[in-house]
């Protein structure tokens, strides 16, 4: 019995040591891959912070025109609604702006809209201009189409003219009003088929009220312009410089084996 329990302890013995060589010899070949894997990348910039890209907007001078449709809505005067006396006309402007981040600009602009007379108006006109100062929020940079939001105030001096009769009132000629723009909300967006210039669609509404009317009354009288239209887009700085190709796309490993190799060559030789 002692023989045979001993025979059996021997070969457990045998079978636990080499089973615990087999693993310590995977083990050694597997560390070295593993140090090659830790010294070397997988893929371009593996493993590695990747810089931020090139700011493309903060101080560059940033300049539109654009050329669309206006219209307005809302009251001249108490009782005296705008669509009575003039419809939706030709509008063009234009905005100038500096970036103040990779993507804000504080931009100034200004637009001319000429309305012409209303149904049943026969004599009506009007005219509006407008100035105004906003911000606007970039939600994209570096890349062909660039999307859009803005917001601001401005001023509004808008002159109308309209027939006898038109408000029980004598005709009125070049009637001024001036007004604060409250609240002047545009989107857009912009498509670059080259860097410096662009084109591309937008759309506005500007809300406000008339601070001063030709007939001196005070009442409330909330006002209006819609628009929507095309517009150009000049950005004469450049946006952003092309990166060396090595940095783009060669990976740590290449580029060892590439500074290695005279040196391979050279011990070859010798």
């Amino acid at each position: 019995m002692e023989s045979r329990s001993t025979r059996w302890t021997a070969l457990a013995l045998g079978v636990a040591a080499g089973a615990a060589w087999v693993l310590s010899t995977n083990q050694g070949f597997a560390q070295p891959a593993e140090a090659a894997d830790d010294g070397e990348e997988l893929g371009p910039e593996a493993g590695a912070k990747r810089p931020a890209g090139p700011d493309e907007r903060t101080g560059h001078v940033l300049i539109q025109g654009r050329l669309g449709y206006a219209q307005p809505f809302g009251s001249l005067a108490t009782d005296q609604p705008a669509s009575r006396v003039v419809s939706g006309g030709l509008a063009f402007g234009a905005q100038a702006g500096i970036g103040l981040s990779r993507v804000t600009v504080l931009e100034a602009s200004g637009s001319y809209a000429l309305l012409p007379a209303a149904t049943g108006c026969s004599d009506c006109s009007g005219r509006s201009l407008d100035l105004g100062l906003g911000f606007v929020y970039h939600l994209a940079q570096g890349i062909a189409f660039d999307p859009w939001i803005s917001y601001g105030v401005g001023y509004r001096r808008a002159s109308f003219t309209w027939s006898e009769g038109t408000f029980a009132r004598p005709a009125a000629s070049d009637a001024v009003f001036h007004g604060l723009d409250v609240a002047r909300i545009a989107l857009g967006g912009d498509f670059y088929p080259v860097p410096s210039f662009g084109f591309g669609l937008f759309a506005e509404l500007d809300a406000g009220t008339y601070l001063s009317r030709p007939d001196g009354s005070s009442g409330a009288a909330a006002y209006g312009f819609f628009q929507v239209g095309v517009r150009l887009a000049l950005d004469p700085v450049p946006r952003g410089t092309p990166r060396p190709a090595a940095a783009a796309g060669t990976s740590r490993r290449i580029a060892v084996r590439t500074a290695d190799a005279p040196d391979a060559g050279g011990a070859a030789r010798q």
